[in-house]
């Protein structure tokens, strides 16, 4: 499993799983991570969004209690 080298490579990786207008929630964008060989764990990727790519790359929308996650 590789590991992300730095902050601007992690949001490359996260932009890269989500496809037209899909949203996603934290649990399927670890997933998508996964299959494409890094090494990550959901609680610190749901963290890493909320600091790093909120309102910037990506927004939330919260839908029957759960974040769903769509790019900007």
């Amino acid at each position: 499993m590789k590991k992300f080298s730095n902050a601007s490579n992690k949001i490359n990786v996260i932009m890269s799983v989500f496809e037209n207008d899909e949203k996603l929630d934290g649990k399927e964008v670890s997933k998508r991570i996964k299959k494409l060989g890094y090494a990550v764990d959901e609680g610190n990727l749901k963290m890493f969004i909320y600091y790093h790519m909120q309102y910037q790359y990506l927004m939330k929308e919260k839908s029957q209690g759960v974040n769903k996650y769509f790019a900007v």
